[in-house]
């Protein structure tokens, strides 16, 4: 009609208004979304953060639109080479948005430097979380903490411990810590006589940024989140675990990392996760990786009964609504006897 035609015309002008002045977005994806990751990204993320996201752009993203003009790329071109052949690849949720994110970011920024006058991210369509399968989170049974705590502190003929870190793995299993915070720990942060351990560093493994996927292990001096930097009081069977593992280990420097290998290097996650599933094999428990032992340690919260409030505190989460999403489920027979009681 003469007034959409007046109204289209009517916008054209402004776009063409908005132009004036605009510098023009030269180059490719590649090289554009290289220079924003290091120019705007680098001095604000934690080493961690900023490889990942590299990780991401290098693998990701560049493959597949790397060769593309920046002012070219369209919403289709996005939708399709990066988001639906992400989903259709089996990728999770989180690595798809991670691309998402990634993406809106360097546009957004293109278009507040005046380089471009419309973020072709606008138009992307982000599946829907609940299109993915949900992972079951996999925890170890009470016998299966008690046989986990058999293998792990067992001894040899010769009475040596029959694994390096059996102890600490028991330590780790009473106070759910995360794999980070576990090989980042150092015996200053260790305070038996208060019965407490102090959280508030984390070990990642990093890349050099340049796509190369060899990585090198860095302490951050800070964890995954501000809740993180906490204080995690003992049960008895974690202060036992702890103190021996201090007796056969530590040589007096406080600043020491409290899991090291027998040459005094670092551990890396690979090295613990090793250990732990040798313990899980003897012991005859189908488990695999440190992240089951956070899992049952809370799990073991919820069956004593503590407050939720409290569990997200002691495992470190940045809100109750996490620590809820992550282990609260109720399962039919609590919805039966609910509606039974009415």
């Amino acid at each position: 009609t003469p007034t959409e035609a007046r109204r289209r015309m009517n916008n054209f002008k402004k776009n063409l208004a908005n132009m004036d002045g605009l510098t023009k977005a030269e180059g490719l994806m590649s090289e554009g979304m290289r220079y924003w990751s290091d120019k705007y990204k680098k001095p604000t993320l934690k080493p961690s953060s900023y490889d990942r996201l590299m990780q991401t752009i290098e693998y990701q993203i560049i493959p597949y639109i790397g060769n593309y003009m920046i002012q070219k790329v369209s919403t289709e071109d996005i939708q399709d080479s990066i988001i639906n052949r992400m989903q259709k690849q089996g990728l999770s949720h989180s690595s798809i948005k991670k691309a998402y994110e990634a993406l809106n970011g360097f546009f957004r920024q293109y278009v507040i430097e005046r380089k471009i006058v419309f973020n072709p991210m606008v138009g992307v369509i982000l599946p829907s979380k609940n299109q993915f399968n949900t992972k079951q989170l996999q925890v170890l049974s009470g016998d299966e903490m008690k046989k986990f705590i058999s293998v792990a502190a067992e001894k040899l003929k010769k009475g040596e411990c029959r694994y390096r870190y059996g102890y600490g793995l028991i330590f780790v299993l009473y106070t759910g810590l995360r794999e980070g915070e576990v090989l980042a720990l150092q015996y200053k942060h260790l305070d038996l006589k208060n019965r407490k351990v102090r959280i508030e560093q984390n070990l990642v493994m990093v890349t050099d940024g340049s796509g190369n996927k060899k990585r090198r292990p860095l302490i951050q001096r800070s964890v995954k989140t501000e809740a993180g930097v906490r204080e995690i009081p003992l049960c008895d069977i974690a202060l036992e675990a702890i103190s021996n593992h201090i007796a056969l280990y530590y040589t007096g420097n406080d600043e020491d990392y409290v899991f090291k290998t027998r040459t005094g290097t670092h551990l890396t996650p690979h090295n613990i996760s090793k250990a732990v599933n040798q313990v899980f094999k003897r012991a005859k428990i189908d488990a695999s990786g440190m992240h089951i032992l956070r899992h049952s340690f809370a799990s073991y919260l919820f069956a004593k009964g503590l407050e939720v409030k409290y569990i997200s505190k002691i495992l470190g989460h940045s809100s109750i609504q996490i620590t809820y999403d992550t282990y609260v489920h109720t399962d039919f027979e609590q919805l039966k006897q609910i509606v039974t009681a009415i």
